[in-house]
């Protein structure tokens, strides 16, 4: 379950409500992580070329060790597989296994040390081994995956200790955080780096603190509640439930910021207009897209002081995968920065991945406005 896609009078009575119980004086959305002794905490900068996608710096040794090469990496915040074009595979001197999976034997990634805390010399180097790409074949005989040399999922990071890393991507500040073992790190200490700022903390005492917590489906962090349309859940043909599944994709820079498979399209029963001028790019694939539009989106919500609320939108348009039959949603960067500010996406040390920001107190509705579920005849 993937995003490769470059480029998605009742009511204003409850919103006054809300924002008189729920502004609260700004502050840091969350606590600072004090790793263990046995490991370190760091800060990695992604790119400001294109805000709209998380890319970070990274290098390799070609295989005969003999130079550097330095990379530009797609991050992904889904856990899934990487990927490297077979001639960029190539280019960097490797010999290509007969199944098409390949072995980095390091990936080095530029950092600043943020725990424990130094005065000077926070430079590092977090060294990431054997990691695992597949080598496939872009259109055009291409050489990049998603305009980067490779790939990285979130799973080739934390190798699933998850609750161990603790993963934060602050989308506004462009960096992100995580924690590794000692032995992972080298501490360059060279002074020469300009330290990367703290998360920022918009002042705008209008603005409500509000977490998206979620659960897994397949294995994959998505909204504890979605709904579109005033639906949860949809019909598949063969009469069983599937509900509204929505995650978080880094490398989804469509527009309008959603991304919709077409399984799901067709169970909650969207027209999808075909575009000809709309044209998407997969990892290894042209990919067939088209348009639909929404007439309400609504994601759940819990707020700094515990209370549940949903972030709706009306009239949303979104992008449809149409190659994938599979149930899932994505909303990506662009979608984020538009509706969280100070947007920060990490995983707790329960395991539980959450999306948390400052909310438009008009965004915002109680959970008694959601539709409710059809009953059972």
């Amino acid at each position: 379950m993937r995003a490769l896609f470059r480029l998605a009078l009742p009511v204003a009575m409850v919103t006054i409500a809300l924002t008189a119980a729920e502004a609260q004086e700004p502050g840091p959305l969350l606590k600072p992580v004090t790793p263990p002794t046995t490991s370190t905490r760091v800060r990695v900068q992604t790119s400001d070329e294109k805000p709209e996608f998380f890319h970070i710096a990274a290098r390799i040794m070609d295989q005969k060790k003999e130079k550097t090469i330095d990379l530009v990496v797609a991050f992904d915040s889904l856990p899934g597989k990487g990927f490297v074009a077979l001639k960029k595979w190539k280019s960097w001197g490797f010999e290509v296994p007969p199944n098409r999976t390949g072995t980095i034997p390091e990936l080095i990634i530029p950092a600043s040390q943020v725990f424990p805390k130094l005065s000077k010399g926070r430079d590092t180097e977090v060294k990431l081994t054997n990691v695992k790409v597949e080598i496939i074949e872009p259109p055009a005989d291409g050489d990049t995956i998603l305009l980067c040399d490779m790939l990285l999922p979130i799973n080739d990071l934390t190798k699933n200790a998850d609750k161990a890393f603790e993963t934060r991507m602050y989308f506004g500040d462009k960096f992100m955080e995580f924690t590794v073992p000692n032995t992972a790190v080298k501490r360059l200490g060279t002074g020469d780096e300009t330290p990367l700022p703290e998360p920022a903390v918009t002042t705008d005492k209008d603005l409500i603190a509000a977490t998206g917590p979620s659960t897994l489906y397949h294995g994959v962090p998505t909204f504890s509640y979605a709904a579109i349309d005033g639906q949860a859940t949809y019909k598949l043909p063969d009469g069983k439930n599937e509900t509204v599944n929505v995650g978080i994709a880094s490398t989804m820079n469509w527009q309008d910021g959603i991304l919709m498979s077409i399984g799901t399209a067709r169970g909650l029963g969207l027209t999808v207009e075909n575009d000809k001028d709309l044209k998407g790019l997969g990892a290894g694939f042209d990919a067939t897209v088209g348009r639909a539009k929404l007439k309400e989106f609504r994601l759940g919500l819990v707020t700094g002081t515990n209370q549940k609320k949903d972030l709706v939108l009306k009239d949303v348009k979104i992008i449809v995968d149409k190659n994938n039959s599979n149930h899932f949603v994505w909303i990506g960067p662009r979608f984020i920065e538009a509706h969280f500010t100070d947007p920060v996406y990490g995983c707790d040390t329960a395991g539980v991945w959450k999306l948390s920001g400052r909310m438009k107190p008009e965004e915002l509705q109680d959970i008694k406005t959601r539709t409710p579920p059809p009953k059972k005849p």
